[in-house]
């Protein structure tokens, strides 16, 4: 509380400054850059909340499918005390259904991208089975091929274990991370947090041996990715197992 009115007595000099109404001494002026000259502790203040305003509207999802001019014109027309066409109802009405049109088409879109990336990712999984036989499909729905058996134990759920890596994007084959050559094995415990496919992938693995997976971007990241993996992503991963921790 003493942190708020010790902040509200620094604004307070600038608040008396503007407190004699909404002033209104014309537009600010353009420098040769285009920037705003603000010459006043009001211009500075009245500059800074438009902008604030201009970055909440622009933010907002909708905003690209409508026509700024007439936004623009619409906040001029209100702050000026204009009569509105719309009753608060009807705007309100018109507001539901500007985001309700918005949903629609962010609804179509992303069914349209799961649509084309499922086939994608599909046919070349399709492909890497008919090319190499050793290739398992999981019932999770990923693919898996043993290129070295381990002879220690088998990994089991929430267990640690140090384990290297290398991915790729399974849609371009573009390599995507890896430790080897770049950091230390990985100790990490199997399942805490890592995508559902890998919890499957490890258990599937003794100690010392190397895997290859595909996985379906359904049980990688998902729709909605991670870090700097965009949603529906599917990956190959290859990885080896080198130890696993007692409890």
């Amino acid at each position: 509380m003493k942190q708020k009115l010790a902040s509200f007595a620094l604004l307070l000099p600038l608040l008396l400054a503007v407190s004699c109404g909404n002033k209104q001494h014309g537009p600010v002026t353009l420098n040769k850059e285009g920037m705003p000259e603000l010459n006043s502790v009001l211009d500075t203040l009245s500059w800074a909340y438009g902008q604030n305003i201009a970055d909440v509207l622009m933010n907002q999802p909708v905003f690209d499918s409508l026509d700024a001019a007439v936004v623009l014109q619409s906040a001029q027309h209100a702050i000026a005390g204009g009569k509105q066409p719309l009753t608060v109802e009807e705007t309100k009405a018109a507001l539901n259904y500007l985001l309700a049109m918005h949903n629609a088409a962010v609804q179509q879109q992303v069914e349209a991208q799961e649509q084309t990336v499922s086939q994608q990712q599909q046919k070349i999984m399709d492909e890497a089975m008919k090319s190499n036989p050793k290739l398992k499909k999981h019932p999770s729905g990923f693919l898996y091929e043993c290129l070295k058996e381990g002879k220690g134990p088998k990994v089991q759920y929430a267990q640690r274990i140090r384990f290297d890596y290398k991915s790729f994007l399974m849609l371009t084959g573009e390599p995507y991370d890896q430790t080897y050559g770049k950091r230390d094995p990985i100790v990490h415990v199997v399942g805490e947090p890592m995508f559902p496919g890998l919890i499957e992938a490890f258990q599937l693995m003794n100690a010392g041996s190397i895997y290859r997976f595909y996985f379906p971007y359904q049980v990688a990241f998902g729709a909605q990715g991670s870090g700097n993996i965009p949603g529906y992503t599917p990956l190959i991963y290859e990885v080896e197992v080198h130890e696993l921790y007692p409890d």
